[in-house]
């Protein structure tokens, strides 16, 4: 029984011992950080390895390890702002030495004749007088849309070309279309034989004769037909020459 007693002694002496030596390497000076737990305190079964495992997961974390990492996550964040921020003023920032184009729209106005006087040309007074009493000779004929007969009828331009063809001068058919032929003189400068072409708002629509003392020859429309009429029956845009 003694030496029970003495053997039970002497052990727990050599623990005491080892209790002493590994306060005094491990523990010793570090008293202060070691935080205990009700949980770690409670006493109940552990089962496995694995059930141990999770019941160190589940430990407590102090509240300066909680404030330490949610002063890294704020630094995190921080610096996450920081690279968004320089990625924006890099897309919004433009090239300063670069030249900025304008573009100027184009204002396109509506097609229309400018007569552009370049030179009077010298004036055949008599091919003037035989064109002017050549048409003459047609007053009364009917007007018709698209023909091309002094007799039979013909329109504002077809009576202009058809004249004229007669004495070997080549006229475009359509009235728009003769404002191309012969030189612009400018009504200052008109003269017996030279063709007056009309219409509104730039736009020329009619041509006929001109035979001197304010007058025009021409095919004026299917009331008339054929006539003589005062100059300024219809608007001038230009005044050509063609002989």
């Amino acid at each position: 029984m003694k030496k029970h007693k003495l053997e039970i002694a002497a052990l727990t002496l050599l623990l005491g011992v080892l209790c002493y030596a590994f306060y005094d390497s491990n523990i010793r000076g570090f008293e202060k950080e070691i935080v205990l737990s009700s949980e770690l305190l409670t006493m109940r079964e552990i089962n496995d390895k694995n059930e141990f495992t999770m019941e160190l997961l589940s430990l407590p974390i102090s509240e300066e390890n909680k404030q330490e990492k949610t002063e890294k996550e704020l630094e995190e964040e921080r610096k996450d702002e920081i690279i968004e921020e320089e990625e924006i003023s890099v897309v919004e920032e433009e090239p300063e030495d670069e030249e900025t184009e304008t573009y100027v729209e184009e204002v396109v106005e509506e097609t229309r004749y400018i007569p552009q006087y370049s030179y009077i040309p010298e004036y055949n007074e008599e091919l003037a007088t035989q064109i002017v009493n050549y048409a003459l000779q047609f007053v009364g004929g009917p007007y018709v849309y698209g023909g091309n007969s002094l007799t039979s009828g013909t329109d504002c331009s077809g009576f202009t070309k058809l004249v004229f063809a007669n004495f070997g001068i080549h006229l475009e058919r359509a009235a728009a279309s003769q404002v191309y032929n012969g030189v612009s003189v400018g009504l200052a400068n008109i003269k017996p034989g030279d063709i007056v072409l009309s219409g509104y708002n730039g736009s020329i629509c009619h041509s006929s004769l001109y035979i001197g003392n304010g007058q025009l020859v021409h095919a004026l429309n299917s009331n008339v037909g054929i006539v003589v009429t005062d100059l300024y029956i219809m608007p001038i845009i230009d005044v050509r020459r063609v002989i």
